[in-house]
């Protein structure tokens, strides 16, 4: 009898599990990772569920491609994938989405080791289940194999983690040692282990290149509690890891080659990342990544600035960064901030304070400056204002040509001449004139308009909250911004509708059309004609009690979707969201 829900290449028999030809005793439940195949009476393609937390969950389609499809397909049994589907191909799921932006290179052994935004995060709805299909089993087909090749399997590989413990316990037989040492010798400590254990861990390099029966480590103080843990992975490559001992862990997998465990240990810096609101820590995790070459860690660290970029610069920290890691933080489209104007006033303070005089050093960061992104009367009053206009006149000179030409020749005509795709031409993500602040907590919908201040008040040292001016109004919202940043489109406006539904029932008890499969959403719909040369890319901002931005998500098809809880985030937040910030990001057609 074929499964007709779900379906891994399975066929159900009395005397157990057949799988591509083989038959398997094994009586354990699905474990974290695990995969199946749903929505289709073919056995080599389906849906793409995988399971974690106990519980089973979709797969996003964002960024979905062969490569994915092929690691899901290898671990199920196929010989590779035939095919990449996406749309709900398979028809949507229900329960969680699990993963989201899914990035394999196709010869990772499970789907949750290739990168992804983390379990749980996500921007989609059902509709965008994932979903492949598998070519032929490697092995022999099921119908007529010979009995005499088909396999017995009996698993019991589950316990081994655990009797690997047992065996590091009890030291029984060791006959490796690790001789632990502090920096400043304060303090030592020995560990007796087994050699033969520890080769058959391919991370651990360091043995193949020593025949000793000792190997010397040094640890910093702070981390020596944290030890014993670490070698016990090695053993028995599980570990259990609190946010004080995230860096600790980190830093000895990262010198020790430990790769899998530093990777899972960066991850966990988006929770320590938004403890300090002096961004003092943020900036030394930064360094910290730089100087470990870990790529994961340093991209969180970057994210996380970017994405409160506003209260960043206004602090102390931003001072600390060097001209290398101003330009990588300055190039990015995703940072936060009320303003281009804001942007180029923050530089000109960072250049004033570290007294840079090199004018090709200040010359590459005015590049990272999108001079078109801001207003002709901008310019014009920057010139006047800034410091840094009378030291590098030329430079500005060069950038106002590049801002006029995008401010006066239309589209039709600039698209011929002009690469609107370079970052020059895309905008950040603004808050003053392009966005607002949306409180949920207020019923029946509140909405939260930013008091804009003086960057010359800035308060140094801490976060700035966000000061509000609250207005009731109808559950939905009307707002107007301008049509597109070129000043051809200065007497148009876009009118906007802003609406929040926390489920269902809150989505049916207003009168919409609730067709999202999960919950909450937020909507933000033109309610104005946008023109045939000019698109939208917006974006929600999760505000995490007012103090950080925690997430961010692109509106498709006018929706944006939020975490069900702040811990889903991408920098988890101790309370459900209830502020949001919607901006909008107008572009002329790139296709």
């Amino acid at each position: 009898m074929k499964e007709g829900c779900c379906h891994t290449g399975v066929y159900v028999l009395a005397i157990g599990i057949i799988t591509s030809g083989f038959i398997s005793l094994n009586a354990s439940a699905a474990k974290s990772g695990d995969i199946r195949l749903a929505g289709s009476s073919n056995p080599n393609q389906g849906r793409v569920e995988i399971y974690f937390g106990d519980q089973w969950g979709t797969v996003c389609d964002d960024n979905w491609d062969k490569n994915d499809a092929s690691v899901v397909c290898l671990s199920l049994g196929y010989a590779g994938a035939k095919n990449a589907y996406v749309g709900a191909a398979f028809g949507k799921g229900s329960g969680p989405i699990l993963l989201d932006d899914v990035n394999c290179q196709g010869n990772e052994n499970s789907l949750a080791n290739c990168k992804h935004r983390g379990w749980g995060v996500h921007d989609c709805q059902h509709s965008e289940d994932a979903g492949v299909e598998c070519l032929e089993p490697k092995s022999v087909s099921i119908v007529g194999i010979p009995s005499t090749l088909q396999m017995y399997e009996f698993d019991r590989s589950s316990d081994f983690s655990s009797h690997l413990n047992k065996l590091y316990d009890s030291k029984l037989g060791c006959d490796f040692y690790f001789l632990i040492n502090t920096p400043k010798n304060s303090s030592s400590l020995t560990i007796c282990t087994h050699k033969l254990i520890l080769s058959m861990n391919s991370e651990i390099k360091f043995l193949k290149e020593n025949d000793a029966n000792n190997y010397s480590m040094t640890v910093e103080e702070e981390c020596l509690p944290y030890i014993d843990d670490f070698i016990r992975y090695l053993y028995s490559r599980h570990i259990k890891i609190t946010l004080l001992s995230a860096q600790c862990i980190h830093k000895m997998a990262s010198s020790y080659g430990a790769k899998e465990l530093q990777e899972y240990c960066g991850q966990l810096f988006s929770h320590l990342l938004p403890q300090d609101p002096t961004f003092k820590s943020q900036v030394a995790f930064y360094n910290y990544a730089l100087e470990t070459g870990d790529a994961l860690l340093e991209e969180l660290c970057l994210q996380f600035l970017a994405w409160n970029l506003e209260a960043f610069s206004k602090s102390l920290a931003w001072f600390d960064l060097n001209i290398k890691q101003l330009r990588v933080l300055l190039e990015r489209s995703d940072l936060v901030i009320p303003s281009e104007i804001f942007l180029l006033k923050a530089l000109e303070a960072w250049t004033l304070k570290r007294k840079i005089s090199d004018p090709k050093n200040v010359s590459e960061l005015l590049d990272c400056i999108r001079f078109a992104m801001m207003p002709p009367d901008v310019l014009f009053e920057a010139q006047l204002n800034l410091t840094l206009y009378e030291t590098h006149e030329d430079k500005f000179h060069s950038k106002y040509v590049q801002a006029l030409i995008f401010h006066t020749v239309p589209f039709q005509k600039l698209k011929q001449h002009t690469d609107l795709s370079k970052e020059a031409y895309t905008p950040r993500l603004y808050t003053d004139t392009w966005g607002y602040l949306y409180n949920s907590s207020s019923q029946p919908s509140t909405i939260v308009l930013r008091v804009r201040g003086d960057y010359d008040n800035m308060r140094y040292g801490s976060y700035s909250r966000y000061q509000h001016q609250t207005v009731t109004s109808n559950p939905s919202i009307t707002f107007t911004t301008p049509k597109h940043s070129s000043s051809l489109y200065k007497s148009e406006t876009m009118s906007w509708s802003v609406s929040y539904y926390s489920s269902s029932e809150s989505c049916r008890n207003l009168g919409s059309s609730c067709s999202y499969d999960t919950y909450p959403v937020l909507l933000l719909s033109p309610q104005s004609y946008t023109g045939s040369d000019i698109q939208y890319e917006n974006k929600a901002l999760m505000v995490c009690n007012g103090f950080y931005v925690s997430d961010v998500q692109d509106f498709k098809n006018n929706v944006a979707v939020v975490p069900q809880n702040g811990s889903q985030s991408v920098f988890p937040c101790s309370s459900k969201h209830s502020v949001y910030r919607y901006i909008v990001r107008p572009v002329y057609f790139r296709k």
